[in-house]
C-alpha cells in the first residue's frame, strides 16, 4: 500500500536530483514524490527524464515552484501541508534512499501504531567512501539530529509544529533540523535503529553535516569542537532553540488538553 509522501526541496541541485527521484519514485510504498522548487536560479525541467514527466502526468511526481526563496525548513512545511499520504519523509536533493526505506519504515509504523516516527541509519559517503562507522559518536550525533532518516506520521508532524522558520535557524549553523527532532523525541513516541542503513547521504562541501565533521574531532572517544560560530558563542542559537522548544511544549499541551476534553 502506498503510504509515503517523500518531500525533496530543490535549489541548484540539477546534478543530483534525478538520482534522488529515481531512488524512491518506484517504491511500492511511495504514494508521491513532492519536488519543492525553492526559487532556484537553476531550472528543474532540464534535469527531468521522460520517466519523470510520465510520473508527473500520473500524479506520482508533483512539482511545486515558488517565486520567493523560503529555505528548506519552510519548503518542507509547505509540502507537508499539501501532501496526501499518512506518512512523510524528507530527502535532500543530493541524497538517495536505499532499497527498503519506504517499505520497511512504513511497515514499522503500520505495526506499531503508538509510534509517531521511526528513524534509520545512513551511509555517509564522500568520493565513494563511507566516512563514519556506526560506533563513532559523531555518527550517532548526526543520525539523531537530521530529518532525512525519518519517517513520521503526518498528524504527528503538525502536532509538533513542523520545522521552525525563524531567521535564527537560517545562519551557517542552521539548526532547524535539531529544533525539529528535539520536541519530536520529547513529546512523541519514536523508535530508531541506526544500524539499519536505508539512506545514502552524499556529503556535500559546506553542508551542515560537512561543517559538523570539519569542526569536530574525536579525542579519547569524545566529540570535541575545535571551532564555534558566533551565534553559538553569544548564546543566540541556544536561545532560539529554547524558545522554539517552549513554544512547541505550550502548543502540544494545549492540543493534548483539547483532545482529552473531546
Amino acid at each position: 500500500m502506498s503510504q509515503v509522501s517523500c518531500i525533496i526541496p530543490f535549489y541548484n541541485g540539477g546534478g543530483t536530483i534525478a538520482r534522488a527521484i529515481d531512488s524512491v519514485i518506484n517504491s511500492p510504498a511511495c504514494h508521491e514524490v513532492m519536488l519543492m522548487v525553492d526559487a532556484s536560479p537553476e531550472p528543474l525541467a532540464p534535469h527531468l527524464t521522460d520517466a519523470h514527466r510520465a510520473a508527473i502526468a500520473q500524479g506520482k511526481l508533483r512539482v511545486i515552484e515558488l517565486a520567493t526563496n523560503l529555505g528548506q525548513a519552510a519548503m518542507r512545511n509547505v509540502a507537508a501541508s499539501l501532501s496526501s499520504a499518512p506518512y512523510i519523509a524528507f530527502m535532500d536533493q543530493d541524497d538517495m534512499y536505499l532499497s527498503g526505506f519506504c517499505e520497511e519504515m512504513s511497515a514499522v509504523l503500520n505495526q506499531h501504531t503508538h509510534l509517531a516516527a521511526i528513524e534509520c541509519g545512513a551511509e555517509i559517503v564522500k568520493d565513494g567512501i563511507n566516512l563514519l562507522d556506526i560506533t563513532d559518536p559523531r555518527y550517532i550525533a548526526i543520525m539523531s539530529s537530521v530529518p532525512w532518516n525519518v519517517l513520521i506520521r503526518r498528524v504527528a508532524f503538525w502536532g509538533i509544529g513542523g520545522f521552525p522558520v525563524e531567521a535564527a535557524f537560517r545562519t551557517k549553523l542552521a539548526g532547524e533540523d535539531i529544533a525539529f527532532k528535539t520536541p519530536l523525541r520529547h513529546f512523541l513516541a519514536t523508535a530508531a535503529d541506526y544500524s539499519r542503513r536505508l539512506v545514502r547521504h552524499h556529503l556535500r562541501d559546506g553542508s551542515a553535516t560537512d561543517n559538523y565533521l570539519n569542526r569536530t574531532q574525536l579525542v579519547d572517544g569524545q566529540v570535541i569542537y575545535t571551532t564555534h560560530y558566533e551565534n553559538e558563542e553569544n548564546g543566540d542559537w541556544q536561545a532560539a532553540l529554547d524558545a522554539h522548544y517552549s513554544k512547541v511544549r505550550r502548543d502540544f499541551e494545549a492540543f493534548r488538553l483539547v483532545k482529552m476534553a473531546d
